[in-house]
């Protein structure tokens, strides 16, 4: 997707400067009513993965706080007095005008907690586990980054802008206003969404992720190798909110989240897909009509069309006896 406006860019590239404390924020002029892109929405009650990059990000703005991934009180109050500071509605929400406020450019040579965050994310968000959270952006998170961009069909320059951040948070959000956790205790609550409880990851099992995201909690994921298990990860909620929409009509069978063995850097891993067994109570063990509709539905429950498998739209035959559906 194309930078938005060189408008954009220039009050971008002016707010990229970190003051050395709060109080040194002055206002900058608002982005507008609403972003053109769509960010994932992170506000008090929330917490994981994004939540860290967002403290991290904060951290660099000046602000003292914990990253602890918990959006609580202290959190609530450096974003409020973040929003003040830049001209924006002052909600403690953050959405799009907040994070494009909030990010700055990085790349190679820098060192700040601004690229702390982009550390922690492609290691415990993506699964680039050669990557050092040190905050010093050196030749392993150059190469990590490359490869991130690549793969998410992004420019591969190794310069973390607006694009590559949009990608990094969950930004493919397809909506709605609950919290990780209340999404995942609704989907435990619904009785159109079975979570399977086996997987060759112990602790790893669909059901067992649920209700670690409920409490949360980071979730259990599994690994390609031996030299990538052990890792921990938060579901995104956009991929829970899809389940979520999916659930209101139709019933399915998760056999996968985050837990058992993909590929090296499946989006099983980073929290952002599931894979369905059994649709509206026909198996998907072989190739049927159930496959493309419950494939249409991840569809339009917002995930990714190029990362949205069944055993008509993956040639390789991986997919042959289930639906991954995954969200970018």
């Amino acid at each position: 997707m194309s930078v938005r406006l060189p408008l954009l860019l220039t009050v971008l590239l002016a707010g990229c400067a970190a003051p050395s404390a709060p109080t040194s924020l002055s206002p900058t002029p608002t982005l507008g009513a609403q972003s053109v892109l769509t960010w994932q929405a992170l506000r008090q009650g929330d917490s994981g993965r994004d939540v860290v990059t967002l403290q991290y990000l904060l951290r660099h703005r000046g602000y003292t706080l914990s990253v602890d991934g918990a959006f609580g009180a202290g959190t609530d109050s450096a974003v409020r007095s973040f929003q003040s500071a830049s001209g924006l509605t002052v909600d403690g929400i953050v959405g799009g005008n907040t994070w494009e406020k909030l990010i700055v450019t990085v790349r190679q040579g820098d060192s700040s907690n601004a690229v702390r965050a982009v550390q922690d994310q492609l290691r415990s968000g993506y699964g680039y586990t050669a990557v050092t959270v040190d905050g010093v952006f050196g030749s392993g998170t150059n190469t990590a980054v490359r490869d991130f961009q690549t793969r998410r069909g992004l420019s591969a320059d190794g310069v973390v802008g607006l694009n590559t951040w949009h990608a990094l948070v969950t930004g493919a959000s397809t909506g709605g206003t609950g919290t990780t956790a209340s999404l995942a205790q609704s989907i435990l609550n619904t009785s159109r969404v079975t979570l399977g409880t086996s997987s060759s990851t112990t602790n790893g099992n669909p059901r067992q992720n649920m209700l670690d995201t409920a409490a949360g909690r980071a979730v259990t994921r599994g690994c390609a190798s031996n030299a990538n298990c052990g890792l921990t990860v938060y579901l995104k909620k956009s991929m829970l909110q899809g389940m979520s929409d999916m659930s209101r009509s139709n019933s399915f069978y998760v056999t996968s989240i985050a837990g058992g063995v993909h590929s090296t850097y499946s989006d099983h891993y980073a929290g952002l897909a599931f894979d369905i067994g059994i649709w509206n109570g026909v198996s998907l063990s072989s190739p049927n009509s159930a496959h493309t509709a419950a494939r249409n539905a991840c569809l339009a429950a917002g995930s990714d069309p190029g990362q949205t498998f069944n055993a008509y739209y993956d040639p390789p035959g991986g997919h042959s006896n289930h639906v991954h559906c995954a969200w970018n």
